[in-house]
């Protein structure tokens, strides 16, 4: 679990450093194997760091490719709900970069039916 939980965190420092950085880490595939630590069996410090680290995925301009980070919608449409104040402002984040843009990027977040618990 240790081992997990600090690959998220560096796939995060990567994610961070810069948009070419965070592309490269999500055209490597990273997404998908980050959504799966995002879960309710998952310790609290492990949801943190992925959630951090998913809200990396979604920040940056040039802003990083929708098909990949779309995939994120679900997963954040229930960390919204967490009690933890850390998780809930990552995912608040990713929310508000995914909805930077066009129409149907904001569709896309109003359709994962996260409004309600925003507002």
């Amino acid at each position: 679990d240790d081992v997990r939980e600090q690959a998220v965190w560096a796939l995060g420092n990567i994610a961070g450093d810069s948009p070419p950085c965070r592309d490269l880490v999500l055209q490597a595939g990273a997404m998908h194997p980050l959504l799966q630590q995002l879960h309710q069996g998952s310790k609290l410090s492990m949801l943190r760091n992925a959630t951090w680290t998913l809200s990396n995925f979604c920040r940056g301009k040039p802003q990083p490719d929708f098909d990949i980070v779309r995939h994120s919608l679900a997963t954040l449409s229930q960390l919204i709900f967490s009690p933890d104040e850390e998780v809930l402002t990552d995912a608040c984040w990713a929310l508000s970069y995914l909805s930077d843009g066009p129409n149907e990027k904001i569709q896309a977040v109003i359709e994962a039916g996260v409004c309600r618990r925003l507002v």
